[in-house]
This record gives structure tokens, C-alpha cells and sequence, in this order.
């Protein structure tokens, strides 16, 4: 089958490289695919769909494709320009954020009737769009969680932690991530530990860098890594937080979990029915620096506690293979495309 792949950026996302890992699996299936970027320019994840044999098209004539899948709330007008000539599968990763985006620009809502399926990841998703979609046909739409594959034996070294413990957040550093409020909470906790936030720089709010000026060799940003490097972080860590103020089901929190990390996340829907405060995480409503900074200290003050929260995680992750969320999606294709 000729599938043309739609993506959002080149940027190394969740929402990317989960999209990366369905055009390796579409590759493997024997598919035909060519890649058309809403935002062409350069970035780590393009040299990765490359060395996959995949074509980056800087146009492409949708009907001599026999299916498209576009990535992202950003591809909604590929989807409707597309959905006249081949069947499309929209594949959307955002929640709040999303939302907003259509309320910006309500042309795009009319993505929804003219996609031939929509994918989200959660069912609070569905509920996001549910305003333009109550009155379509409820099997377009399908809830398809992201997997994790296993975290590989062998990953890059990273520098030793330099302090009793390491906490680590992975995510654009960003308003929508709010790393200003790790940063906040970690210096308002006192407890002995440096901080890593991996993920592409964009803008961190002033006190917050005050903060990280004042106090050399606590924080460090490490820019936008490979998935392996932030994997390796990742292990580094005793704590993995993840304060975001919308998310829809972030990868690196399943990578964290099957790697038995002790999980600090903001309390949002999303995380309904995966993740529960005080069985496999902490929690805090999102922008609750004090109730952050209170989690950090009871984690920091009991190993048993981030072992058995740690334990819990690596279970729920367990249901969260790459093998059922290609499984599910050759489901789709296969009944998309008859």
C-alpha cells in the first residue's frame, strides 16, 4: 500500500517520535511511504525517517496514495484538503492545547467530518473535541494509547548525579511543560538534589532562571537529545517529575514508569484510569509549587516510599507495548482502507 505520511516538524516530541515509530513499523510491513512535513524545517527527526528509506516530499499529489495519516492537530489542513482524494487518518496528540488552536482558527474543525478516522490516545481526548464531533459517526473514532518499547540494556553515559539525588523532567523547556515550576519547587523543597530538564530550549520564566543562576551545578538543561540520551537521563534519576500544565499521554512518563522511576505528576484528566496519587505516583494540581515541593521532601525522605511507587509504575506500563499499539493501528488501516 502507497501511505503518505503527514508530520507535524522535525522536533524530537512524544508526538514525533511515537509518529517515527509507526512509519518504522508501516516500513517493516512492506507499505510504500513518502513523508510530507506541515513545517519543513530541519531538525533531528528528519535524518531518522531517512535512514527508514522514507522520501521527504516538499510536495505531494494526495490521490496517487492509497491512504494518508497526518500527525498532529498542526496537519488539520492537510487533512481536509486531502480527505476529497484518499482516505485520511488523523492522529491527534493534544488536548487543552489542541482545543485552543481550533478555537483560533475554526476552519480546522471541519478536519473531523472530512478525515475518514480519528485517533486519540485517551478517552478525555474525545471528550476535548466532543463540541464538533457529537453529531458525526461514532466509529470514525478511535482511542489507541501509545506504546513503549523496552528500554535498551546499553544507553549513552551521562554525567554521575553530584548531590544525594537526581530529579528529572523530559519535555520542551516551555510554558505548556512549566519547568519553572520544578525549578521552584526543587529550591523551596531544600532537599539535596540536582535537576535535569531535557528537551529543546524555547523559554523558561525570569525568576525561575534567577533561581537556576543563583545556584551553579544544580540545574542543568540539555537542549534537544536523542531519545537515548533523555532514556539515559532518565535512568540517572531517582525521581522522574513531569509538571506540565496539559498533556495528553506522554511518553517519557511510560518510559520513566518501566524503568521503576518514583513518578511526580500534575493532577490532570488525562492521567484518569493509568496513573492514581499515591499507588504508582504523587501528585499536585498543576502550578502548585508548595504542594510540589511537600511531594519532593516526602519522596526524598523515604526510599521504601519511591521503590513501592516505583514498582507500581513499572506494572502499569506493562499494558503499554509497542507491539498492541501497531496491532491496533494495522486494525484501523485495514478497515479504513477496506
Amino acid at each position: 500500500m502507497r501511505i503518505l505520511l503527514v508530520n507535524h516538524e522535525f522536533t524530537i516530541t512524544g508526538a514525533s517520535t511515537v509518529f517515527w515509530r509507526l512509519a518504522r513499523h508501516l516500513k517493516a510491513r512492506g507499505h510504500e511511504l513518502g513523508l510530507y512535513p506541515c513545517n519543513p524545517e530541519d531538525g533531528p527527526m528528519k535524518p531518522r525517517f531517512e535512514a527508514l528509506g522514507i522520501a521527504i516530499l516538499g510536495q505531494a499529489v494526495v490521490a496517487e496514495y492509497d491512504l494518508v495519516i497526518a500527525n498532529t492537530v498542526c496537519a488539520g489542513g492537510v487533512v481536509i484538503q486531502a480527505g476529497s482524494f484518499t482516505p485520511v487518518i488523523w492522529f491527534l496528540h493534544e488536548t487543552e492545547i489542541g482545543l485552543q488552536i481550533i478555537l483560533q482558527t475554526p476552519a480546522l474543525a471541519e478536519a473531523f467530518r472530512t478525515a475518514a478516522a480519528v485517533v486519540y490516545q485517551t478517552s478525555h481526548q474525545a471528550e476535548m473535541y466532543r463540541s464538533f464531533t457529537y453529531q458525526l459517526d461514532p466509529r470514525k473514532f478511535a482511542v489507541i494509547p501509545n506504546g513503549i518499547e523496552p528500554v535498551p540494556e546499553h544507553l549513552p553515559s551521562v554525567t554521575e548525579k553530584g548531590r544525594a539525588l537526581r530529579i528529572v523532567q523530559v519535555g520542551s523547556v516551555e510554558p505548556r511543560k512549566r519547568p519553572g515550576d520544578l525549578i521552584r519547587a526543587v529550591v523551596r523543597s531544600g532537599i539535596d538534589a540536582d535537576c535535569v530538564i531535557c528537551g529543546k530550549f524555547f523559554v523558561l520564566d525570569e525568576e525561575a532562571q534567577a533561581l537556576v543562576d543563583a545556584r551553579p551545578g544544580q540545574f542543568h538543561f540539555t537542549g534537544e537529545v536523542e531519545p537515548d540520551e533523555a532514556l539515559a537521563w532518565m535512568r540517572s534519576g531517582d525521581i522522574y517529575a513531569l509538571v506540565s500544565a496539559s498533556e495528553s499521554q506522554p511518553v517519557s512518563v511510560l518510559e520513566a514508569a518501566a524503568m521503576g522511576k518514583a513518578l511526580l505528576l500534575t493532577s490532570l484528566p488525562s492521567y484518569a484510569g493509568a496513573y492514581t496519587h499515591g499507588r504508582n505516583c504523587l501528585m499536585a494540581p498543576a502550578g502548585h509549587v508548595e504542594l510540589l515541593a511537600h511531594s519532593l521532601n516526602i519522596l526524598a525522605a523515604s526510599a521504601g516510599l519511591r521503590a513501592e511507587l516505583g514498582q507500581a509504575a513499572r506494572r502499569t506500563a506493562r499494558d503499554y507495548t509497542h507491539e498492541t499499539f501497531c496491532r491496533r493501528f494495522d486494525e484501523l488501516i485495514a478497515g479504513v482502507t477496506g
